[in-house]
């Protein structure tokens, strides 16, 4: 799954650049390496903190995409699809992002303590941080009216 991210977070840097793009792109492949120098309690800690710090960073991608779209220099018609789209592919991330995280945190097994918990919010923050920067890179450039 991690290379999976990074291969398109590769790819997706050419396509566009920016500062809080690349921002969200270093998180989205640095949650448990960032993390991973403490002790496993420690460990949880600080990945419930990215993944706290990741899901505020979406919220505000989302009210920026939605922005972008509402001053968007397009028709009325498109901008209300895009509109009506963007909300409905938010509520699915939310539904996907927790389907994505239960069965990466199942791939623990047996695992003790805080392992289950360690994985899911690992996935939490790298997904939340992916989706941000797909956001900004898909809505970063719509020209305003």
């Amino acid at each position: 799954m991690r290379s999976r991210i990074v291969a398109v977070l590769i790819c997706s840097s050419a396509v566009y650049s920016g500062h809080a793009v690349a921002d969200n792109r270093a998180q989205a492949v640095a949650a448990i390496e960032e993390c991973n120098q403490f002790s496993q309690f420690d460990i949880r800690e600080c990945l419930k903190k990215r993944a706290i710090d990741s899901a505020a960073a979406l919220t505000q991608a989302e009210a920026r995409a939605a922005a972008a779209i509402a001053s968007w220099d397009e028709s009325d018609t498109y901008i209300k699809d895009a509109g009506i789209k963007l909300r409905a592919a938010n509520a699915s991330f939310v539904r996907d992002r927790q389907v994505q995280c239960a069965f990466a945190s199942s791939l623990i097994g047996g695992g003790a303590g805080n392992s289950h918990e360690i994985k899911r919010l690992a996935c939490v923050a790298d997904m939340n941080a992916l989706r941000t920067f797909q956001l900004d890179r898909d809505t970063g450039k719509l020209v305003p009216k």
